[in-house]
């Protein structure tokens, strides 16, 4: 059994898993897709086409045209609920990783606008853990084996953009993927004269990557926006449209819609998100959305999402906070439980930054 698991889960390491969901599928596949890279961002359900307040420097290198000189710091964790339903019973374990987080500044100079900076844009978290069952001659519980996965793809870029007529802004950035995957798998049997087993392996990214993007000024506070983000070793290759009606990043009421997808392969990774943000004081605002995604194929479910934020403003920088909620149900694609029913996951992110003019 030990051997028949190492197998698989060396296997499993070249399926191209999407990047739309958490949990077991992208712990080995291309990795989770995080909340946004900043806690403005992660409030609106990361929105990235269309500048929302967040610094766009991973996501619409053009939304930086226009744009103050500013500091953004944010960190976050993700916890994730899985729930396995095999026809004896649900199981469930819950874990917690490092969600975005990212380190970036911002410079408006009389050429146009540049940014430079570093964020987590994938996170492999994962913790799995089975209890097999043997008939001895009645079924009982004579061991377990568990997978350890820990580690992210981060991204350093430099990055500008310039309107150049009529309401028309280009922006490109360009920079290193990097990370490190590290994967642990124990198997023991509570038969002492049964050895126990184990083996770690890792994976590593170190790539080249670059964004593109474009921004059209529709007149009557509407914009909209579409970029492309390049592919590496470990992360698909993204193409996100938007349009956003509102001067939602100048702090000021308004609604947008965003659409991406993931091309991870013979099956293509979609979400679609509607955010919208109101200002009911002077130093307080509000943002929101709800997502629909999907990993590709028939054997997940459409995932819905919900994220909520807030800036508060303060004399000499502003204070911002995110949360998300999402559910994804799944028929196959779990550590262990080769009988599993129906496949659960839950996840819930929590994000705080702050934004400084410089």
């Amino acid at each position: 059994m030990k051997v028949t698991a190492f197998l698989f889960f060396a296997a499993a390491l070249c399926f191209p898993a999407a990047s739309a969901g958490y949990g077991y599928l992208d712990a080995i596949g291309m990795g989770s897709q995080l909340p946004g890279t900043d806690a403005v961002s992660h409030g609106f359900g990361a929105g990235s086409s269309v500048g929302v307040g967040g610094m766009n420097l991973f996501g619409n290198p053009a939304a930086l045209a226009g744009s103050g000189s500013e500091l953004m710091i944010s960190t976050g964790v993700n916890i994730l609920k899985q729930s396995v339903d095999d026809g004896l019973g649900k199981h469930t374990l819950t874990f917690a990783g490092l969600g975005e987080t990212s380190f970036q500044a911002g410079f408006s100079t009389p050429a146009g606008n540049l940014a430079l900076g570093i964020a987590r844009i994938r996170d492999y978290t994962y913790k799995g853990e089975y209890f097999f069952i043997e008939a001895n001659p009645e079924p009982i519980i004579s061991g377990f084996e568990n997978l350890t996965v820990s580690g992210g793809v981060w991204e350093a870029a430099l990055g500008g953009a310039r309107e150049i007529a009529g309401g028309v802004s280009l922006g490109a950035s360009a920079g290193y993927r990097m990370g490190n995957i590290d994967y642990e798998y124990y198997w023991h049997h509570f038969n002492e004269s049964i050895e126990d087993s184990s083996s770690s392996w890792s994976r590593e990214e170190g790539e080249f990557a670059w964004r593109a993007g474009a921004s059209f000024d529709l007149g009557q506070s509407a914009i909209a926006g579409i970029s492309y983000a390049s592919e590496s070793e470990n992360c698909p290759s993204l193409i996100s449209a938007g349009v956003l009606f509102g001067n939602i990043a100048g702090g000021n009421p308004g609604v947008g819609a965003e659409a991406r997808i993931f091309d991870t392969g013979d099956d293509k990774a979609w979400s679609g998100t509607v955010f919208g943000g109101i200002h009911p004081e002077n130093n307080l605002y509000f943002r929101g959305g709800i997502m629909l995604s999907s990993r590709g194929g028939t054997e997940s479910d459409a995932a819905l999402g919900m994220f909520l934020g807030t800036t508060v403003n303060f004399s000499r920088f502003n204070l911002d906070a995110a949360f998300n909620f999402g559910n994804e149900g799944r028929k196959s694609g779990v550590f262990g439980f080769p009988d599993a029913d129906t496949i659960n996951d839950i996840v819930t992110g929590f994000g705080v930054g702050a934004t400084i003019p410089l």
